[in-house]
C-alpha cells in the first residue's frame, strides 16, 4: 500500500516535472532578483520614486534614512556615512521634485522639498529653483502648500547666485496676509537679509514706490490685507537695501520718511539710511537746508492727498520754511544717521527755527551727533528759548524731553547749568515739577565726586523719594570709584546690578564710563556687552559705545555684529529685543568709519 502511494507520487512528479521545470526556474530566478533589492537599503526606495503609487512612501522612507544617518552623525553632514547616503539620494530626489512636480499630491511634494531643503546640499538647487518659479507663476495661499518656506530656508544657508532671481520673484508674490504668508514671511525676510544680492536693487526699489493705504477703522476692513502685504514687502525691501548700502535707494527712503501713510515703514527706512551712510546723510542735510525742491514738493503733495493740510496751510508753511514739517523729518534723519557733517547744518536749522516744537526736535536730534563745543552751546541756547508749555508729538513736554536728552552729551560741566535751569525756568504746576525731576535725574547721572554736594541740595529741594533713592545709589558708587573708568565698568557688569532695584548703579556707571573713557574703554565695553543682561543697562552701554566712537570703528562694529548674530541664532526673544539699540549703534559706527 505504501509502495503504491509512493509510486503514484513519483508518477505525478515525473508528469509535472517536464511542464513545471521552466516555470519553477523563472519563479526562483525572480525571487533571487527581488531578494537582492532589500527594502532596508535606500537603493530600493530610490527606484520606487519613479512609481506613482510608491512615490509618497519612498519619500517618507528616504527621509527616515537621512534622519537616522544625521542623528548618528550628531547633525554633521560631512561625515563619510552621511555623504555616502546623500550621494545616493539627493540627485534622484531632486530630479523627482523637478520632473514630477505636477504629478505629486501636495503633501508628498511638500514633504519632498522639505527633505531636500534639510540636507543643505548644492545639488538640490534645481528643486529649490523649481519651488520659487512655480510659486511666482501661481502664488499659493494655503499653509499646506509650504514649498517655498523650506526652499527659502535652504537658500539662506546655501547662498547660490542662481537662486537670487527666482527667490526675489517669489518674494514679490508672497502675500503676508495669507495663511501661507503668515508662516513664511519671516523666513523670507531672514533669508533675503542674509543673501542680500546686489541684483535685487532694482526690484526692491520698485517695491518701495508702491502706495500704501493705512486702514483707519472698521469701515476699512478691505484695506487691512493689502496693508499687511505692502508693509511686508516695503519693510523687507528697505532692510535689504540698507544691508546692500545701495545709494540708489536713498531717494525712495527719503520719500518713505516724508509720506505719513508709510509711518510704519519709517523706522526701517531710517535705519537703512544709517547703513547707507554718507549718501543718505547728504540727502537728509539737503532736505534740512530746504534745497531739495523735489522732495519738499512731494511732501506737500502727500500731506494734501491725505488731507493733513490744506492749500492755505501750504502757503503759510512756505512763508516760514524754517519751521516747515519737512525740516523736522530731515532733522530726525540727520540725527539718526549720526555723522559729524550733520552738526553744522543742524545748528543753522536750530538758529533759524521760530517755533518751539521745531527747536525742540532739532535740539533732541543734535544730541545724537558727535559732540562739539558748538553743538553743546547751541543745545543750551535752544533749551533756554523754549516755553515750559511746549509739547512735541505725541504729546511729550519739550523741556522735560530735552532735560533727559542733555545727559547724552556725557559732559559733567552741564551739571551746574542744569541745576540753574531747574531754578530759573519760568512756570508752575505739574509741568515745572516734572521738568525739575528730569533735570535732577540727569544731574545725578552726570555728576562727579566734587559735584555731589550741589546735586544733593537739588535732590532735597526738588526730588521725590524716587530721586532721593537714585542719588543715594549714585553717591555710594561715585565715592567708591571716583575718577576710575575701569571701576565703573566693573560695577556696570556686576550681575547684582542687573536687577531692577539696583539697575541705576549700572546706568550711572555707564554714564561715568562715557565721561571718563576713550577708545580703550569703548573696546572694553564691546567685549563685555553680552554680560549686560538688563535691557536698560544694555541700552546705556550701546549709547556709551556710540559716544566713544565719534569717528566710527569697523572693528568694534564687527564685534557687535557677532554678538547680535549669535543672539539671533539662539532664538532668545529677550536677547534679540535687548539687541535693538546695539544694532543701531553697530550700523552707525560702521557707516561713520567710511
Amino acid at each position: 500500500m505504501f509502495r503504491s502511494s509512493r509510486a503514484r507520487a513519483s508518477l505525478i512528479r515525473s508528469l509535472l516535472l517536464g511542464t513545471a521545470t521552466t516555470a519553477f526556474a523563472v519563479t526562483a530566478s525572480s525571487v533571487l532578483l527581488v531578494g537582492c533589492k532589500d527594502e532596508s537599503q535606500p537603493d530600493y526606495w530610490v527606484e520606487k520614486l519613479n512609481e506613482d503609487s510608491w512615490r509618497a512612501r519612498a519619500v517618507t522612507r528616504l527621509g527616515q534614512f537621512y534622519e537616522d544617518a544625521s542623528s548618528k552623525a550628531k547633525g554633521d553632514n560631512s561625515t563619510p556615512e552621511v555623504q555616502a547616503l546623500l550621494n545616493k539620494i539627493v540627485e534622484p530626489l531632486t530630479k523627482t521634485y523637478v520632473e514630477k512636480y505636477d504629478k505629486m499630491d501636495g503633501k508628498t511634494r511638500v514633504a519632498l522639498i522639505k527633505l531636500l531643503a534639510s540636507v543643505r546640499d548644492k545639488r538640490t538647487e534645481p528643486a529649490l529653483k523649481k519651488a520659487f518659479e512655480e510659486f511666482a507663476k501661481k502664488p499659493a495661499t494655503s499653509k499646506d502648500d509650504a514649498d517655498i518656506k523650506w526652499a527659502v530656508r535652504a537658500s539662506a544657508d546655501l547662498k547660490l547666485d542662481s537662486l537670487a532671481d527666482p527667490l526675489v520673484q517669489a518674494f514679490l508674490k508672497l502675500r503676508a496676509s495669507t495663511m501661507l504668508g503668515g508662516i513664511t514671511y519671516k523666513d523670507f525676510n531672514d533669508a533675503m537679509v542674509q543673501i542680500k544680492s546686489k541684483s535685487w536693487t532694482g526690484p526692491l526699489i520698485s517695491a518701495l514706490e508702491a502706495p500704501i493705504e493705512r486702514p483707519s477703522g472698521d469701515k476699512d476692513k478691505d484695506k487691512i490685507d493689502p496693508y499687511k502685504d505692502q508693509l511686508f514687502w516695503q519693510t523687507t525691501a528697505a532692510q535689504v537695501l540698507g544691508e546692500l548700502a545701495a545709494p540708489e535707494a536713498v531717494e525712495p527712503m527719503v520719500k518713505i520718511m516724508l509720506d505719513p501713510a508709510k509711518a510704519d515703514c519709517q523706522a526701517t527706512a531710517v535705519l537703512a539710511m544709517v547703513k547707507i551712510g554718507k549718501p543718505a546723510a547728504d540727502a537728509a542735510i539737503k532736505l534740512l537746508k530746504g534745497e531739495d525742491e523735489k522732495m519738499i514738493a512731494f511732501h506737500y503733495r502727500r500731506l494734501k492727498e491725505l488731507k493733513q493740510i490744506k492749500e492755505d496751510d501750504e502757503k503759510k508753511m512756505k512763508e516760514k520754511p524754517s519751521d516747515a514739517p519737512h525740516v523736522q523729518t530731515a532733522a530726525i534723519m540727520v540725527g539718526t544717521i549720526g555723522r559729524g557733517e550733520g552738526v553744522g547744518p543742524m545748528l543753522d536749522a536750530l538758529k533759524k527755527a521760530e517755533k518751539d516744537v521745531t527747536r525742540a526736535l532739532i535740539a533732541r536730534e543734535l544730541v545724537k551727533l558727535p559732540k562739539t563745543p558748538e553743538s553743546l552751546a547751541g543745545f543750551k541756547e535752544a533749551f533756554e528759548k523754549i516755553s515750559i508749555e511746549a509739547n512735541v508729538p505725541p504729546g511729550m513736554n519739550a523741556l522735560q524731553m530735552l532735560a533727559e536728552a542733555a545727559g547724552q552729551f556725557y559732559n559733567s560741566d552741564l551739571v551746574d547749568w542744569l541745576l540753574e535751569r531747574a531754578e530759573k525756568t519760568k512756570g508752575s504746576g505739574d509741568d515745572l515739577k516734572a521738568l525739575q525731576g528730569a533735570i535732577v535725574v540727569t544731574a545725578i547721572k552726570l555728576a562727579k565726586v566734587d559735584q555731589l554736594e550741589k546735586v544733593k541740595a537739588a535732590v532735597d529741594k526738588y526730588g521725590t523719594k524716587l530721586e532721593k533713592d537714585l542719588y543715594a545709589q549714585a553717591e555710594k558708587l561715585v565715592k567708591q570709584c571716583t575718577g576710575q573708568a575701569e571701576c565703573y565698568m566693573g560695577e556696570m557688569e556686576k550681575s547684582s546690578n542687573q536687577e531692577q532695584a539696583t539697575q541705576f548703579v549700572a546706568i550711572k556707571s555707564g554714564y561715568m564710563a562715557a565721561i571718563l573713557g576713550g577708545e580703550a574703554q569703548r573696546d572694553e565695553l564691546v567685549k563685555r556687552i553680552e554680560s549686560f543682561e538688563n535691557a536698560a543697562v544694555r541700552f546705556v552701554a550701546a549709547q556709551t559705545i556710540d559716544h566713544l566712537s565719534p569717528k566710527g570703528s569697523k572693528e568694534a562694529a564687527a564685534k557687535l555684529r557677532k554678538v547680535v548674530d549669535k543672539n539671533a541664532e539662539s532664538g532668545d526673544k529677550d536677547k534679540m529685543a535687548g539687541d535693538a539699540p546695539v544694532k543701531q549703534v553697530m550700523y552707525r559706527i560702521e557707516a561713520r568709519a567710511n
